[in-house]
């Protein structure tokens, strides 16, 4: 759904009481994005939380590949950021 078709759902919805809802309308969209933002922040979070309580119980092959597989996505940020 587009935010034109938001609008326009919204607009036929509150247009008997006369209110504007095009501001009503972003307010949503806003709200939503930063609800996803926040979920998507805390599950960084909880993972990061996690790869740092186990990374002291690793063996040594373990903690090689945690290192090969940091800096691989390292050089792929990297690659996918320009």
């Amino acid at each position: 759904m587009t935010l034109q078709t938001l609008v326009n759902v919204t607009n036929q919805l509150f247009h008997p009481i006369h209110f504007n809802t095009e501001p009503f309308s972003l307010a949503l969209v806003a709200v939503g994005l930063v609800i996803l933002f926040l979920v998507a922040v805390g599950g960084i979070a909880y993972g990061l939380f996690k790869a740092v309580k186990s990374v002291p119980n690793l063996t040594t092959k373990q903690f090689i590949l945690f290192l090969l597989l940091i800096a691989v996505a390292l050089v792929v940020i990297g690659v996918l950021l320009p």
